[in-house]
């Protein structure tokens, strides 16, 4: 996604009152006043954006100032019957690409002279513990009589100064690499506070999630959005709801793709998947359970699928390109779930985490079988949530990380079970 000139970038397309800059209705509160009608028709006129889920809306296509600052991405939250806050991303490397050290400080510096405008306060640094985040953030808070604003600005390497190739830093022996900018802007602190690592729930708060219809469907309620947009962030996009489940909704895509070493165009390759997120969750108070892992779950199915495939005169796989990207639709269901013993074993495991208040991280190849409701990628390799599942009627309920009509979605567990390249639980410890 090509990065859009304004603040809002799309917040507004048509302002009435302010003349296209938020300077003012932001510094006086009007902002964040109700009723939601009223806003709407006078912040929000001619507006373009994407329903993330029933409260938060992704902003796109305008060109609105804020003051001097820019952003590419704005995710607004509704409270009740209000604007409840907003979030800019001024910078993220999946969006923007890479820009170096220089650049990257000279972006912070322009987001806190435009914050600091607005709010007519000094800026105070409030140091973020790296145990909280996973990730290197540097952040500034200013808080008002009538608004609150905070700056996170992420990076990996060292910041003070530039890295020499080959010494070890600060960071360790990274060289310096910017990672993303974000602004929180809302009526009070309290609107744009966010959970780190020790604001987890507990387990019995994760088994009052868990929700139990007449038709047998059991399913985790609470499970909350993230869109990743045009990036390839699917990995951290999914582990950030996760998080944010557990009550840690600081943890976001970004600060994750920074921890998964993801990027724009090819999201986290398979191979390095798994490594990523053992990695992430040693950062964090949680465990990863492996279900399924990638290289077993592959090389007993091409074992077993070239077997079959061979007697049927079809097509054999190697390991030369993804197995899954090339093999037959209903031969591979044949192999991986033709018998109700191996559907049943597949779906056995996921009501075992679901039960537990634990939603499933599923990898999948795309493009096999036909989606409940179309999706943007064609196939391919892509992370998915399992929130859910019905025993009587062999059915799964999942969620993709692509905003509203992806929150809840129903697949029968044979077609699942043949799509899936791997599968794992995060749990609190």
């Amino acid at each position: 996604m090509k990065k859009l000139p304004g603040i809002l970038a799309a917040v507004l397309s048509t302002l009435v009152c302010f003349g296209g800059d938020l300077v003012k209705p932001i510094s006086t509160g009007e902002l964040w006043k109700g009723p939601k009608t009223a806003a709407q028709n006078k912040y929000l006129v001619g507006t373009r954006y994407a329903p993330v889920d029933d409260s938060t809306w992704r902003m796109q296509n305008g060109s609105f100032t804020f003051g001097k600052l820019q952003a590419g991405e704005v995710l607004l939250k509704w409270g009740e019957d209000n604007i409840e806050s907003l979030r800019l991303i001024v910078y993220s490397k999946g969006d923007d690409g890479e820009i170096g050290r220089d650049a990257f400080l000279s972006k912070i510096e322009t987001a806190k002279n435009a914050l600091t405008e607005i709010s007519g306060v000094e800026p105070k640094k409030k140091k973020v513990n790296v145990k909280e985040t996973g990730v290197q953030v540097e952040c500034w808070e200013w808080t008002w009589e009538t608004g609150a604003a905070r700056l996170d600005a992420s990076y990996t390497g060292e910041i003070g100064k530039k890295a020499k190739k080959g010494k070890k830093n600060k960071g360790g022996n990274q060289p310096f690499e910017a990672e993303f900018i974000r602004v929180d802007l809302g009526p009070d602190a309290e609107a744009i506070e966010r959970g780190g690592a020790g604001d987890k729930v507990t387990r019995k708060e994760l088994k009052g999630s868990i929700q139990k219809e007449e038709d047998g469907t059991v399913w985790l309620d609470g499970v909350n959005m993230v869109d990743q947009g045009q990036k390839g962030y699917c990995v951290p996009a999914t582990l950030s709801r996760v998080f944010a489940f557990y009550g840690m909704d600081g943890v976001d895509q970004h600060a994750l793709a920074a921890l998964c070493d993801s990027s724009a165009d090819g999201g986290t390759s398979s191979n390095s998947m798994e490594d990523a997120m053992v990695a992430i969750c040693k950062k964090f108070p949680v465990k990863l359970i492996t279900i399924e892992d990638y290289q077993t779950s592959m090389m007993n199915f091409v074992d077993a699928y070239n077997k079959v495939a061979k007697k049927k005169n079809k097509q054999m796989l190697s390991f030369s390109v993804p197995p899954l990207d090339v093999a037959d639709a209903e031969l591979l269901l044949q192999v991986r779930a033709g018998k109700k013993s191996q559907v049943k074993k597949w779906l056995g495991a996921v009501k075992k985490h679901i039960d537990a208040g634990s939603p499933v991280l599923w990898s999948v190849t795309l493009g096999i079988y036909k989606e409940q409701i179309p999706v943007p990628q064609a196939r391919g390799g892509h992370m998915r949530l399992i929130i859910g599942y019905n025993m009587k009627e062999q059915t799964i309920i999942y969620s993709d990380s692509w905003g509203a009509g992806h929150e809840k979605k129903t697949m029968p567990a044979a077609e699942a079970a043949a799509m899936t390249t791997s599968r794992h639980v995060i749990k609190l410890k």
